[in-house]
């Protein structure tokens, strides 16, 4: 079973999208991601491929709970909506696996980035999904991913899964996340025979930050709802039925010490994924850039350089001949964008991202930063 460490190195951040966080809270953790690697595991997945079902999903509608609905209840309408994840090689090996929830109609699975982008580095590996209660794969494609975010939206051939609505109480909701709210995990750990395993356990901590093989997770959701190898990309539930996180991390330092990614960013970008989809079958989508490299506080923390100590984002680097160049330099402080009419807040890496989300290719944003402690703006169309 292989384990993700923190390691407190300074790497050169290759993301279009940089920024820190709200309100973190640095914790010393030693962390392993929970995707599966299965070398040292007995799994027992079928790797027979099932003939693709029809995208018409006879789920037209997503599964829904009663008011007041106990765990149980829950559990019992949302366990056919989270699958099993996994990467095979060309002898259909099995190398690694995770869990996933269906999001949509038609086969939409959101998983955890790490969970799939060995797919993405490897064109002779293949992304299967196996549902409750199936032996047999069907093939899936990744049509999203950020790896910063640690969520990855993908497509399984067999159309006919339930689903359920994402509902984001972390970045914008009116609802927000209490302390000692309850929790319900979902996911397959350890082995393919645990599938669809459940746990309960409370809201322990807010707007977290912790790495793992050299990645900054920011904004996670902690809990205490055990989480093992193999729960990567299952769902984080809420007492009211929401889909609230991915589960994606676990300290192997302490005690109940588990973390979700938020799922906003699926919530924002999810239609635009499927209308691509449906109009180019299996086309990657991808997000307006800025051909910049950013670097946060929080990130500036981790790995112990003096960047920037305040709110906001500084440019790492700019693409020569990219859109910004000649407009940015590095050393300048984004601290807030207009998109349209709208103003956002650049106070950490996930702020940027989500901004971004909002806009559309070829669309011109005004970019607020600091240089030299004198405010300017400059106008950047996205490519």
């Amino acid at each position: 079973m292989k384990k993700k460490y923190i390691l407190f190195v300074f790497v050169v951040i290759a993301s279009v999208i940089f920024t820190g966080c709200f309100n973190f809270v640095n914790i010393n953790l030693n962390n392993q991601t929970t995707s599966n690697q299965t070398q040292n595991t007995t799994t027992n997945i079928d790797q027979s491929v099932s003939m693709p079902k029809s995208t018409n999903s006879i789920y037209q509608i997503p599964q829904s709970v009663p008011e007041n609905a106990t765990p149980t209840e829950i559990v019992n309408a949302y366990i056919d909506c989270v699958v099993t994840v996994f990467v095979v090689n060309f002898n259909d090996v099995e190398l690694s696996f995770g869990s996933g929830i269906c999001v949509y109609s038609g086969g939409y699975i959101l998983t955890n980035n790490h969970v799939v982008e060995s797919v993405l580095s490897n064109p002779t590996y293949e992304l299967r999904v196996c549902t409750n209660g199936e032996s047999s794969s069907y093939y899936a494609e990744v049509l999203w991913t950020d790896k910063n975010l640690d969520i990855a939206i993908i497509q399984c051939q067999n159309g006919d899964i339930p689903y359920v609505e994402i509902s984001d109480r972390l970045i914008e909701s009116s609802n927000p996340l209490q302390l000692l709210e309850p929790v319900i995990a979902i996911g397959t750990p350890l082995d393919y025979s645990l599938q669809n395993s459940c746990t309960y356990g409370y809201i322990s901590g807010l707007n977290r930050y912790t790495t793992s093989d050299g990645d900054v997770y920011e904004q996670l959701i902690q809990h205490t709802a055990s989480i093992s190898n193999g729960n990567s990309g299952g769902p984080l539930f809420d007492m009211y039925g929401n889909l609230i996180g991915l589960n994606t991390l676990g300290s192997i330092d302490g005690n109940d010490i588990y973390f979700a990614v938020p799922v906003y960013a699926a919530q924002v970008i999810l239609d635009k994924v499927v209308k691509l989809n449906e109009k180019e079958p299996r086309q990657t989508f991808n997000l307006p850039q800025l051909g910049i490299t950013l670097c946060d506080k929080i990130m500036c923390l981790v790995y112990e350089q003096p960047y920037i100590d305040k709110d906001g984002v500084c440019v790492m680097s700019v693409t020569v001949g990219g859109n910004s160049y000649s407009k940015l330099q590095v050393g300048d402080i984004i601290t807030n964008i207009d998109i349209g009419s709208l103003n956002y807040s650049i106070i950490c890496r996930n702020d940027l991202i989500y901004a971004l989300m909002l806009a559309e290719n070829s669309e011109s944003i005004i970019i607020n930063f600091q240089r030299n402690n004198k405010s300017q703006s400059v106008k950047i169309t996205l490519i």
